[in-house]
């Protein structure tokens, strides 16, 4: 069982070198998610190790993105990773302090074989829809209305692109701190923060000055193509031979006035200003943001 005692970490820069085991953190946190364990049912399973890997390699170097590792200050193990994209804010003003490494050359190739062996792996042939193709279409088109609605386009803002913590160092301490430091920046810079969170992850990000601005539901036994076998993990009772419903989360707040509040406002501040909205259907994504 792991354990439950909170541990001092190092908030450090990602570097090149430290892919494969932000990777491998983020494909085991995702391997216990019902979310994901559904998703993978559908006829393309996806390999979070692979994704997270190929995500990294293609924006590492950008400026317009911060990424760290949190660090066991004890044991100097990888805990836990996060990264941040910037929109509507001057590259000169973010503060980009990495990777301190060269990108590897061999990850261009491996780049190029990925995108081979993904076109060739249908054959050309159009194959029917199935439910777990309508499921990812519904959380596409969710993000996308997050993205162009909910968010000014003329507001600077930070997104939280990732916050994964290995499953032996959760709640513990780790995932605090990875947020701590991105609302540091958004202070000093006085930016709104978003994330679209999941629906384990939405009140932890509350307790750091994040609220909900839009709720999706999504009830997983209507989408997942059979039921979970035992041993696998669900949202809600086991053994239920259910799923479960996942809740995803996005937040903006509003002075009631046209007025965005800056990084560092507080709950108190501007509760009667937030709109929260929510959507019917059962499995979660929270657009939360930081005021």
């Amino acid at each position: 069982m792991p354990s439950s005692k909170r541990i001092s970490v190092s908030i450090q820069p990602l570097n090149y070198a430290d892919i494969p085991a932000c990777a491998q953190i983020t494909s085991s946190a995702f391997s216990v998610d019902p979310h994901t364990i559904v998703k993978q049912l559908g006829r393309k399973p996806y390999d979070m190790y692979t994704i997270f890997r190929s995500n990294f390699l293609a924006t590492l170097h950008q400026k317009t993105h911060i990424y760290v590792k949190a660090v066991d200050e004890e044991t100097g193990e990888i805990v836990g990773h996060s990264g941040w994209a910037f929109r509507g804010v001057d590259e000169g003003v973010i503060p980009w302090r990495g990777p301190g490494d060269e990108k590897p050359v061999e990850a261009e190739q491996g780049k190029n074989d990925e995108s081979e062996n993904e076109d060739n792996k249908d054959g050309g042939e159009r194959k029917e829809e199935d439910s777990i193709d309508r499921l990812h279409a519904l959380e596409d088109a969710d993000m996308q209305h997050w993205v162009s609605v909910l968010i000014p386009r003329d507001t600077p803002c930070m997104f939280i692109a990732g916050l994964v913590v290995s499953p032996s160092h959760q709640s513990r301490g780790v995932g605090g701190a990875l947020i701590r430091h991105g609302n540091t920046i958004a202070d000093s810079l006085g930016l709104f923060v978003w994330v679209h969170s999941s629906h384990q992850a939405w009140e932890a990000y509350t307790k750091f000055g994040f609220e909900v601005m839009r709720e999706l539901d999504i009830n997983l036994d209507e989408y997942a193509p059979r039921e979970p076998r035992e041993g696998e993990e669900v949202i809600g009772e086991k053994g239920s031979g259910r799923w479960g419903s996942r809740r995803r989360c996005p937040m903006i707040v509003d002075d009631g006035a046209g007025q965005q509040h800056q990084a560092g406002a507080r709950v108190s501040d501007v509760v009667d200003a937030l709109a929260v909205e929510r959507v019917a259907t059962s499995a979660v994504a929270v657009e939360v943001q930081l005021r």
